[in-house]
């Protein structure tokens, strides 16, 4: 089987530590991933500056103390749970490497962005945090993001320039910021098309379809 051009070498996982950088046992990480988890769980009804490290804790059935242990603050928890949220999947991966030249591009445009989009969902608490985060200045989530959306990013360019040399799409664009954007109409679509009501004929499947056509053309999808 050959391998994906998307992700390529992927950057190793952290190790889980505590609060002062030293290496944890297995009771440690259990302890670091119930504090994990309990903030996860805790933004799903709250934002970020309405969670405290007492009601972490509290979801977590432990103290404060303990999580200072492990965490300088709530948000250095869900940096933590970012660590192990992907925007990427074999099945993107696929996707997205296909012919766009080729007959079928349409179907698989519309495929690609319903899976994107139940991928991102699946960590929509943390994602929607981290993102407002990253767009209020905080380089640390920005950061995050960032390497979350470069393996995706450096695949649509792929694409994007391949189109190009086709002449299918227009040679002037920046690959780079074509794949940008692709990536930040789905993270929008991801966040507010659950929420979105349908009126005036913009339902939450009108708005993927429309998405689909967008990346369809810009990867140089047959017009015909």
């Amino acid at each position: 089987m050959r391998q994906s051009s998307v992700t390529g070498k992927q950057p190793p996982k952290a190790t889980a530590t505590d609060g002062n950088h030293r290496k944890l046992g297995a009771k440690g990480q259990r302890t670091r991933q119930q504090l994990v988890d309990a903030t996860v769980a805790l933004l799903e009804t709250n934002g970020l500056r309405d969670v405290s490290v007492v009601d972490v804790a509290r979801a977590a059935n432990t103290s404060p103390a303990t999580f200072y242990v492990y965490f300088k603050g709530v948000p250095e928890a869900v940096l933590a749970a970012l660590e192990s949220a992907s925007q990427t999947s074999p099945e993107l991966e696929s996707l997205i490497d296909r012919d766009w030249l080729a007959p079928g591009a349409m179907k698989d445009a519309r495929t690609f962005v319903e899976r994107y989009t139940e991928l991102w969902n699946q960590n929509r608490n943390i994602f929607v945090v981290r993102n407002l985060a990253a767009e209020e200045g905080d380089t640390r989530f920005y950061e995050a993001r960032m390497l979350q959306a470069r393996p995706m990013m450096a695949a649509i360019s792929k694409q994007v320039r391949r189109a190009q040399a086709a002449g299918r799409t227009p040679a002037d664009l920046s690959p780079q910021s074509c794949s940008g954007t692709i990536l930040m109409m789905l993270e929008r679509l991801a966040a507010i098309g659950p929420i979105s009501r349908g009126d005036e004929g913009v339902s939450y499947t009108q708005l993927k379809a429309a998405a689909a056509y967008h990346i369809a053309m810009m990867l140089g999808a047959d017009r015909g």
